[in-house]
C-alpha cells in the first residue's frame, strides 16, 4: 500500500563544468583584470605595451612602438624580436598560465601569466557570440577566433596561420568593435594612458593613432638602462617560500636534473667559482641536484632555509639606484612638452631598504601653464607607476612612511588645493604585493 504523502524523489545528476569558463564571462574578467569593462580597453594596452616593451629591452633594442585606434580594434606594434609561435600556442591553452617571470623575483612590469589569455577573452565577452584576436610576428599570422561550445560550456579557441608581411616586431590586433562609442570619455583617456609610459620610460617612442589623429613622442634617452628582465636576480629579494616556488619550477621544467651549483651561479653575485664553493660549502651541497632537495614529493625547507641564507652571506645588497633611475633630466623634457610652466618644477627622489629589498621612488611635479592663466579649465593630472607600468588608476592607496624627502615633495605638490597639477609618481622595487589579481593596488608599509 503507497502512502497518500509520497513523493517523486528526483535522481539528480552530478555535471562538470570546465573551469576554462571563468575566462569567458564578465564576472571573472573583471575579476581577473582588476577593471570593469569600460575600461578594458586601457587593460589590453597595458597588457601589450608592457611585453612589447619587456621584449625590446631583453634584445637590447630601444622600443618603438604604435597604438593604433579604428572602426575595427585596437593594434599594438613593436619592433622587438617577434613573439615565437610556441608562446602563442602556450597563451591558447588556458589551463594553465604561462610567464617567465612568475617564479622570479626582481622589478618586472608583469609576472602572472595570464595577460594575453584576458586579452583573447576580451572580444568574445564583449559581443557575446565571438572575439578575433590577429598576432603578426617572424612572418607568420595568426588569427584567433575565440568562442564558446554552449552545450558542453567550454571555450572554442581555433587558430588559422598564414603568412604575413611583418617580419620584424610583433603586431596584436584586437577586434573591437564600437570602440569609440564604448565610453564618454574613451579617447582622452586611451590615449592620456598610452601616453603615460613615455613619462616613465625615457627609452621609449610612442606613435599614437586614434581614427586618423597621429601623434608622436620622441624617446627622451633612447641609451636609457634599467634592471632588466633577463638580468640575475639578488638571494637578498627571495624569502625561503620564494626560492622554494622557484626551485619548484626548475625541477619540473627541466628534463636533467640541475646542479645546485648551477642555480647557485644565477644569482647575482653568484657567477665566480669562488663564491659557488662558499655557499656549496657552508649547505654541503656542492655534488648535489635541485631533485634531490624533494623528498616524498615535498621541497625540504630547512635546506632551502640554510641554502638561501648562504646564499645572502656571499653576496651584497643591492642599492635602489641600481634597479634604473628615471632621472630628472627626462622628466623635465616630458613636463616642458607637458605644457607645465617649468618654473614650478620640482623632482624628488626617495630610496630605502627594507631586509634587503631596495625600494626607489621618484616624484616630478609642476602646474599647468594654460591652468595657471585661468584662460583654460584645465584638470590634475597625476601618472603613477609600478617598474615601469603606468596604473590605470592609482595604485597606491597609502603611501606609508618613505621618508621625508618623499613626503615633502608629495605635500608641495598639493600645496594649491586648486591649482592645475601635474605629477608623476614612480616606484621600483624587485618585490612587490598587490591586493589584487589585476595588480591595481600596491602593498606599501
Amino acid at each position: 500500500m503507497v502512502a497518500r504523502n509520497s513523493k517523486a524523489v528526483l535522481d539528480r545528476a552530478t555535471f562538470t563544468t570546465s573551469r576554462l569558463m571563468d575566462f569567458c564571462s564578465r564576472k571573472e574578467l573583471i575579476a581577473q583584470t582588476g577593471h570593469q569593462p569600460a575600461e578594458w580597453p586601457l587593460v589590453a594596452l597595458k597588457e601589450l605595451i608592457d611585453n612589447s616593451l619587456d621584449a625590446c629591452e631583453e634584445a637590447g633594442i630601444s622600443p618603438v612602438i604604435t597604438v593604433a585606434a579604428g572602426d575595427d580594434g585596437i593594434t599594438i606594434t613593436d619592433n622587438g624580436p617577434g613573439i615565437p609561435s610556441s608562446t602563442i600556442d602556450g597563451v591558447m591553452d588556458f589551463s594553465v598560465k604561462v610567464s617567465s617571470r612568475e617564479a622570479y623575483v626582481s622589478p618586472t612590469r608583469g609576472a602572472q601569466g595570464n595577460a594575453l589569455k584576458t586579452i583573447l577573452a576580451m572580444p568574445f565577452v564583449l559581443s557575446g557570440e565571438s572575439g578575433r584576436v590577429v598576432i603578426s610576428a617572424n612572418g607568420i599570422q595568426h588569427s584567433i577566433i575565440f568562442s564558446v561550445d554552449q552545450i558542453r560550456q567550454q571555450p572554442v579557441v581555433e587558430i588559422e596561420r598564414d603568412n604575413s608581411i611583418l617580419d620584424s616586431g610583433t603586431s596584436v590586433f584586437i577586434e573591437w568593435l564600437d570602440l569609440a562609442c564604448s565610453d564618454d570619455g574613451i579617447e582622452r583617456r586611451f590615449l592620456q594612458f598610452a601616453d603615460d609610459y613615455t613619462w616613465i620610460n625615457p627609452h621609449m617612442t610612442l606613435s599614437t593613432d586614434w581614427f586618423g589623429k597621429v601623434t608622436t613622442v620622441q624617446a627622451t634617452a633612447p641609451d636609457w638602462k634599467k634592471w632588466l628582465p633577463t638580468d640575475p636576480t639578488s638571494p637578498h629579494w627571495y624569502t625561503a617560500e620564494r626560492l622554494e616556488r622557484l626551485i619548484a619550477g626548475y625541477v619540473t621544467h627541466d628534463d636533467d636534473p640541475r646542479t645546485v651549483r648551477a642555480f647557485v651561479s644565477e644569482f647575482k653575485g653568484l657567477s665566480g667559482s669562488r663564491k659557488q664553493k662558499e655557499v656549496l660549502d657552508a649547505t654541503g651541497l656542492a655534488r648535489a641536484t635541485l631533485t634531490d632537495l624533494v623528498t616524498d614529493n615535498t621541497i625540504d625547507n630547512n635546506i632551502v632555509s640554510s641554502l638561501l641564507q648562504a646564499m645572502k652571506v656571499a653576496t651584497k645588497l643591492v642599492k635602489a639606484p641600481a634597479l634604473g633611475v628615471i632621472g630628472k633630466a627626462h622628466f623635465e623634457q616630458r613636463f616642458e612638452a607637458g605644457g607645465v610652466e617649468m618654473e614650478t618644477f620640482g623632482y624628488d627622489k626617495g630610496v630605502e631598504m627594507v631586509d634587503g629589498i631596495p625600494t626607489l621612488i621618484e616624484v616630478g611635479f609642476g602646474v599647468d601653464k594654460q591652468g595657471m592663466s585661468g584662460d583654460a579649465d584645465v584638470p590634475r593630472r597625476l601618472i603613477t607607476g609600478v617598474n615601469w607600468s603606468p596604473g590605470i588608476v592609482n595604485p597606491f592607496r597609502s603611501l606609508g612612511g618613505y621618508g621625508n624627502s618623499l613626503n615633502s615633495a608629495l605635500a608641495e605638490a598639493r600645496s594649491g588645493a586648486d591649482e592645475p597639477i601635474v605629477m608623476v609618481l614612480h616606484m621600483t622595487c624587485p618585490r612587490v604585493e598587490y591586493t589584487d589579481r589585476g595588480k591595481s593596488a600596491v602593498v606599501l608599509s
